[in-house]
């Protein structure tokens, strides 16, 4: 196993090997992926096992059903597709040009090594996801897991180590400083998933080499709720949503938006359906616990401060006073009405089991006040009535919207990810990911006919003027302008 002090020359080493190879082949990409796979399913219980350790309690069905078979779907579905997305693409050119032979084509070449600060909240699947992406483009991959899960990351490294040589995928561990050593190489792109603050870090750090980044940096994904909406539904699929992994997803509903008058009825429905989802929650062992005491500290600050400003919240299991809440494992569910935007609650990414719900009386009242904030990774809307959902999804600036359930979009490898402004930049998984790690070369052939350029050739003679003055009339003419 490659010792963290060895990033640098993991990369040199990596690229030379990379350049040796030459071009890398549909079946030699596929063969990558199928050894990824080998070496997640080799060790399922293991990687399982230390997830557990890491959280305290992670829900071992979701861990298996989501980390492990989620993984395995989404690389056999690079693997079904990778030859086909490696195909050249023809580009059309003026049809004179190609009267003449000319041909323009846009080739996908590997960019090298593809460089990934992979975050603690899903280790197991957004490593993957950054190698078969990687992979499926053609390049060797190198990956720094998360100081907070390091159960996790040794797990994953022995993983990978299993079925790879540190020159085709490196997975390193360490704390912050080795994941800012990381950040700073000379990457040919580098992936992060994790806040917006620490983005900008990674940001700054891969400027220095002027190296490309995809940053997915989450943010406050609201949900706003239509008039038209059965609540019952609305309850029962937004409470599995932001309860999935105790809110620690880039893509919980973070807020929802409620209309005047059913804020009442909202909230007894997802009382509801916390309570049916996890009977006895602080005990359950599908629910999941905060991973760090931190995170328990940050849940109180935020409560605190929506109470003190005066917020009402309700807890599941029902809890008398904020001190009885517990400095570590599970966190309870808590929905907080009267919430207002002075509140921390409603101006920082939540990332657990709270819900403020916020009382709108238009959509276009909802809609300013989301256009207002930082735009989300993503957006929901749950509603039956057709043209107001389209003119919610049309609307929010977001990287996604699904509309009547939330978080569905990553149960598709098919659909491009990634955020917008604070909530990220560019996109990756399938083909989006194959796109974003492939340099897309132009490569264009010259028709035996004249070259279009001969009469941009000097010498200018009087008939070459002559030809340009009456182009450039036409030109005014067609807007509207004098000659």
């Amino acid at each position: 196993m490659i010792h963290n002090r060895d990033i640098a020359g993991t990369l040199l080493a990596q690229r030379a090997a990379f350049q040796a190879e030459g071009e890398v082949s549909a079946e030699r990409r596929r063969h990558r992926l199928h050894r990824l796979a080998r070496a997640v399913l080799a060790h399922e219980q293991a990687l399982t096992d230390a997830l557990q350790e890491d959280y305290g309690n992670r829900s071992p069905f979701t861990t298996r059903a989501g980390d492990i078979l989620g993984t395995v779907a989404a690389i056999e579905y690079h693997v079904a597709h990778v030859a086909e997305w490696m195909q050249p693409e023809r580009i059309g050119l003026p049809p004179e040009a190609e009267a003449q032979g000319t041909v323009a084509e846009l080739h996908y070449q590997p960019l090298g090594v593809l460089g990934g600060l992979i975050p603690w909240n899903g280790p197991i699947l957004m490593g993957c996801l950054a190698a078969m992406g990687g992979f499926a483009a053609g390049n060797r991959v190198m990956l720094k897991m998360s100081e907070m899960a390091p159960a996790t990351g040794a797990a994953f490294a022995r993983a990978i180590a299993s079925e790879f040589d540190a020159l085709e995928l490196a997975v390193f561990n360490g704390d912050a400083a080795v994941a800012a050593e990381f950040a700073r190489q000379p990457f040919d792109h580098l992936i992060f998933t994790g806040s917006t603050a620490t983005g900008r870090k990674v940001m700054r750090a891969a400027a220095e080499n002027l190296v490309p980044v995809t940053l997915e940096l989450g943010g406050k994904s609201p949900v706003v709720v239509g008039a038209s909406a059965d609540l019952a539904l609305v309850a029962n699929r937004l409470v599995a949503g932001k309860l999935a992994s105790a809110g620690q997803v880039c893509v919980a509903p973070d807020y929802v938006f409620v209309p005047r008058g059913q804020t009442a009825a909202l909230l007894a429905e997802c009382i509801r359906a916390a309570e049916a989802l996890f009977p006895d929650m602080m005990r359950n062992r599908d629910y999941t616990c905060l991973i760090h005491e931190s995170g328990h500290h940050r849940m109180r600050a935020l409560l605190r401060d929506a109470l003190e400003k005066g917020a009402q919240a309700s807890f599941v299991p029902a809890s008398p006073a904020l001190d009885d809440l517990p400095s570590s494992g599970r966190f309870p569910f808590v929905v907080l009405t009267g919430v207002s935007d002075e509140m921390k609650v409603m101006r920082e990414e939540i990332f657990g089991p709270l819900l403020p719900m916020v009382e709108y009386d238009t959509i276009d009242t909802a809609l300013a006040a989301i256009a207002n904030g930082p735009h989300p990774l993503s957006a929901a809307y749950f509603g039956s009535n057709q043209e107001e959902a389209d003119h919610v999804a049309r609307a929010i600036h977001t990287g996604s919207v699904v509309i009547n359930d939330v978080r569905l979009q990553l149960n598709y490898e098919a659909l491009p990810f990634g955020g917008v402004g604070p909530s990220g930049m560019g996109r990756y998984r399938g083909h989006a990911g194959f796109v974003t790690f492939s340099n897309r070369k132009v490569i264009l052939r010259q028709g035996a006919g004249e070259s279009e350029l001969a009469p941009k050739r000097p010498p200018f003679g009087a008939a070459a003027h002559a030809a340009l003055d009456q182009a450039l009339a036409r030109k005014k003419a067609q807007f509207g302008l004098a000659s």
